[in-house]
């Protein structure tokens, strides 16, 4: 950097220091409190700005404390204002915390009152509405423009999950007749889309979609329904089923359903391991790199729902007559109840129905209201076991040696069929072609196979349109508890769903479904008159679905026309999982293999667009790397010519120990850019990429060259080397070179156990930033609730609860309680944090470790995208304490 540019840079932020610094004074000169309230419908509204308590080091205006209050309820719906550019520029000038904050907040009632404005300790505050039309109208667009944002800032970056933003921004959108703001994206502000596959398989994002429906009336649909289109016409799965014929295939595939997904284990040991493994991290293995804040019960209520009951004899005896074992489904709903079955194949019949028989009536002695019965199911005697409102549904089946445990008549229906040879998984070419890729003699501890057959009902009309009933009926409950909170509010006297919907707090037609279903209110909780109890609903394939309505037919084609251009078709997926067998006391290593074959129509994004051909060989390990990756490129270079430059780009991370400061709540470098990372890129046999780095100035030998102010190059054997450190250069530039790899693959990595490595501290210390974000989470969300729906601060965790649809668990190990804090309101925070670090992260504990270095031992792995397949190959070591 030249000397002039440094000298203006310099100037530019001394100006903005002077400037902001002035602001900062003008706006703070007055002590009095700043008011504005006005009169209006449908409620008042006001903004004050007070003076921000300086007692601590550093507070952020998103803890949660900064909110207003009124005695008798009359403040409500508060939000902080937020403005982004002073944020920045108090981060550029090194200023933590504010000197005033700005809250709006809408009120009940035309005479003056007094609130308690929170900043977060305790000012009184007189509020003298007025009236003046033009006035509330303006202020009350800027209340909206606060919330709408801070709304959209919760959904870009989910710091918790905004469930009661979300009901707020809908309801006032359709109350005040405003449009619900994009959520913009990126740094110009560019649209970011809903996800198709999010809303293929229900993640939380769909979730918040369909709550916003439903509260702005757009779901509410009486209108005449309408027979169902045909499925989407896909593009069959090209295999050459010549090769095929020899494959040998385990007779369990002989009676799964083509259309199910398919998780064998080969035995009920590895079942077992599998279970084991499962709960060990919570049935999240997101878990093993950072504790998440929920733990979902989605699981223990499916084996609730199948009645098989796990104890110490059953692990003795079950591999004494189970051969094999699988789980099976139709669908991956697990929220609200998914259609799923274990098929286990048996060595001695009478022995496992015994075991089966034995468990189902414990069920019945355990639930008082259960029934079993006879049904006929494709002309054969089914036992089913169930209680009316769906907690406990479990169908028991057998054909010869092969036994069936679900929660779906569907499943059962074609577990005949298909053992029938009626479109079974062992007839799908497709299957059969990745069993001959991932071979039966390979006995995997787990191997799993979705097919596309899988895929497309999932996509079909029937399944998506009953798909997204059962989530606006899981959801219903949740948000009729909502308007009964904004209702007491605004002092509407409504408890019912019709009062709420009169009082405008919730849309007319809200509720209501095309196929005639409700919400019923019971001693024991809500219960759907079709599906049952949220949690537990009949599942989807079970429900026989032939008319929709003009809105739901809508609604499915604009999300085919999504999916089509974000994700194009799915293609069959298939994996393995080995354990190799070690004592209990060494370190073990998983080798994971997938393959998604043919790949057919689907879209795998720009990155692996940008890929070369394979390549049989690989770089040679280069000593002292934490972390090596390498990747076959093949793309236009930008801004020299756009011509494409096939190359080896490459990179490793050496050890090192980063100086780390935190800073403004956020662990961040203490140190130049140059300083930070101790690691290198390099390309090969031309330079690529890199070349945008190089400019005029190309390197000339294997002697570090400088390349800039801040990096050094070097060049030998057309390896380019570049790096902020000579001696780096210097130790890897001997070392380049190329060994046989066991697989051609266009992309490699590797990575070291860190043990004992200095980087661990640095990974440690950024993800304690995270982890503690993470155990924050919750008990922002518990604040949110009482801060703008007036929820009982005591009752926020246990409704929170039922809101997530799980339990919240400190992702540092504490526990959430209600804190009293002096001259303020409340607030719900986690044991583990200490009082430094309650509101804003101010230092990294001694001693802290990210979950996945207590168990990560080192990894291996590559990928490759050829001949209109992916395959991808890992091993993994890790330490005993990570399996069960």
């Amino acid at each position: 950097m030249s000397r002039n540019r440094v000298i203006i840079l310099n100037s530019a932020r001394n100006l903005i220091a002077v400037i902001f610094t002035y602001s900062v004074m003008v706006s703070s000169s007055h002590a009095a409190p700043e008011v504005e309230a006005y009169i209006g419908q449908p409620l008042g509204v006001a903004r004050v700005t007070v003076d921000v308590f300086r007692g601590e080091p550093s507070l952020p205006l998103n803890d949660e404390r900064f909110t207003v209050a009124e005695k008798d309820g009359r403040a409500i719906y508060p939000v902080v204002k937020v403005e982004p550019a002073r944020q920045f520029l108090r981060g550029l000038l090194g200023i933590q915390t504010p000197r005033t904050v700005t809250m709006y907040f809408l009120f009940r009632g035309d005479e003056p009152f007094d609130i308690s404005a929170y900043s977060p300790v305790e000012q009184g505050v007189r509020i003298k509405p007025q009236r003046n039309a033009q006035g509330h109208q303006r202020l009350l667009g800027e209340w909206w423009e606060q919330l709408t944002q801070r709304w959209s800032r919760l959904q870009k970056d989910p710091e918790f999950p905004p469930i009661a933003e979300n009901f707020l921004v809908a309801s006032f959108a359709r109350r005040l007749n405003r449009p619900v703001p994009k959520i913009g994206g990126g740094l110009f502000g560019l649209q970011e889309k809903d996800s198709a596959l999010q809303e293929m398989f229900g993640g939380e994002a769909a979730l918040l979609a369909v709550d916003r429906e439903m509260v702005l009336g757009t779901s509410a649909d009486s209108q005449e329904l309408q027979e169902l289109p045909p499925p989407p016409n896909w593009t069959a799965v090209e295999v050459d089923e010549s090769k095929l014929d020899e494959v040998p295939l385990e007779a369990l595939a002989t009676h799964v359903p083509e259309e199910c997904f398919y998780l064998r284990f080969g035995n009920f040991n590895n079942y077992f391991w599998f279970r084991d493994f499962n709960a060990k991290w919570d049935g999240d293995l997101k878990n093993m790199l950072m504790r998440r804040g929920i733990k979902g019960n989605q699981m223990s209520r499916i084996e609730q729902q199948l009645s098989l009951r796990e104890n110490v004899l059953s692990r003795v005896l079950a591999p004494q007559f189970i051969s094999d074992a699988a789980l099976i489904g139709l669908d991956p709903y697990m929220r609200q109840g998914a259609a799923i079955g274990i098929l286990v194949q048996a060595r001695n019949n009478q022995l496992l129905s015994q075991d089966f028989m034995r468990q189902r009536r414990d069920s019945l002695q355990y639930f008082p209201d259960a029934t079993e019965t006879t049904v006929s199911i494709a002309g054969k005697d089914v036992s089913l076991i169930s209680t009316p409102d769906g907690q406990l549904r479990t169908y028991y089946a057998q054909s010869g040696d092969f036994h069936l445990v679900t929660t779906s008549r569907k499943i059962v229906e074609r577990f005949f069929e298909a053992g029938e040879g009626d479109h079974s998984l062992a007839s799908l070419p497709s299957f059969r072609q990745a069993r001959q890729k991932l071979l039966l003699e390979k006995e995997h501890t787990i191997f799993g196979f979705f097919s596309e057959k899988f895929f497309q009902n999932l996509l079909s009309p029937e399944y998506w349109v009953e798909a997204r009933r059962r989530q606006q009926a899981a959801q219903q409950s949740h948000l009729v508890e909502m308007a009964r909170y904004a209702a007491e509010c605004e002092g509407l006297p409504a408890i019912t769903t019709e009062e709420l919907i009169a009082t405008g707090i919730l849309p007319k037609g809200f509720g209501i479904r095309a196929d005639g279903s409700r919400i019923e209110e019971t001693d024991d909780g809500h219960l759907d008159s079709l599906r049952g109890t949220p949690g537990f609903f009949v599942p989807v394939g079970d429900i026989d679905v032939k008319q929709a309505s003009a809105a739901e037919l809508e609604a499915y084609r604009k999300f085919l026309a999504s999916f089509a251009e974000e994700v194009g078709e799915m293609p069959p997926i298939a994996f393995g999982v080995q354990r190799l067998p070690r004592t209990p006391e060494e370190d073990h290593t998983l080798h994971i293999d997938a393959i998604a074959a043919p790949l057919g129509k689907v879209r795998l994004g720009r990155l692996i667009d940008s890929l070369g051909e394979p390549i049989d060989e690989q770089m040679k390990p280069i000593s002292g790397n934490v972390v090596s990756l390498e990747a076959v490129l093949d793309l236009p270079v930008p801004l020299i010519g756009g011509g494409s430059q096939p190359h080896l780009l490459f990179g490793g991370l050496r050890d090192f120990r980063s100086p780390l400061v935190v800073k403004q709540g956020k662990v961040s470098p203490g140190v130049a850019r140059s300083e930070l990372v101790r690691g290198y890129v390099g390309a090969w046999p031309r330079p690529g990429l890199l070349e945008m780095l190089q400019g005029p100035e190309h390197a000339n030998g294997p002697e570090p060259q400088a390349l800039g102010d801040q990096m050094w190059q070097a060049q030998s054997d057309n390896f380019l080397l570049i790096s902020f450190k000579p001696d780096v250069i210097r130790e890897v530039e001997p070392q380049l070179g190329f060994e046989p790899a066991e697989r051609p693959a266009q992309v490699r990595v590797r990575a070291d156990d860190l043990t004992g490595k200095q980087i661990s501290e640095t990974v440690s210390a950024l993800a304690y930033s995270r982890t503690r974000e993470t155990s924050v989470s919750p008990s922002r969300m518990m604040n949110s609730l009482a801060n703008l729906l007036h929820v009982p601060r005591e009752d926020c965790l246990k409704f929170a609860e039922r809101l997530v649809d799980g339990k919240f668990a400190c992702a540092l190990g504490g526990e959430y309680q209600l804190y009293e804090t002096e001259g303020s309101l409340p607030v719900w925070s986690s044991t583990a944090l200490p009082v430094s670090n309650r509101f804003m992260l101010t230092e990294v504990p001694e001693g802290f470790k990210v979950a996945f270095l207590e168990w990560f031992r080192g990894m291996q792995g590559d990928l490759r995208v050829a001949d209109g397949e992916l395959s991808a190959h890992v091993e993994l070591m890790m330490a005993p304490d990570a399996l069960p």
